[in-house]
């Protein structure tokens, strides 16, 4: 018969995993690249021809960043701990 898990599939949480993966073999391969998430997955899927079972979660842009390009001064402001963390 069919096994079942009460375990949630775990699609998303694999999908970062492998894209961190590529993100970091690419910056050790001297190759820059940024993680996109702002795009409207169904009108990309419907462009790119993808079957309707397929379903796109996250872009990868990867190449040479020109130069003095960089992330937005706030990508490493970091707000304290107690402001978002609560330990229990």
């Amino acid at each position: 018969g069919v096994q079942t898990c009460a375990l949630p599939i775990s699609g998303m949480e694999d999908a970062a995993i492998v894209a961190t993966h590529l993100l970091l073999g690419a910056a050790n391969a001297g190759v820059d690249s940024c993680w996109v998430n702002f795009f409207d997955p169904d009108k990309l899927a419907k462009a790119l021809g993808l079957p309707e079972n397929e379903e796109i979660v996250m872009l990868l842009d990867l190449g040479h960043a020109a130069e003095g390009a960089g992330p937005l001064p706030n990508h490493s402001s970091r707000k304290p701990l107690s402001e978002t963390v609560t330990f229990l």
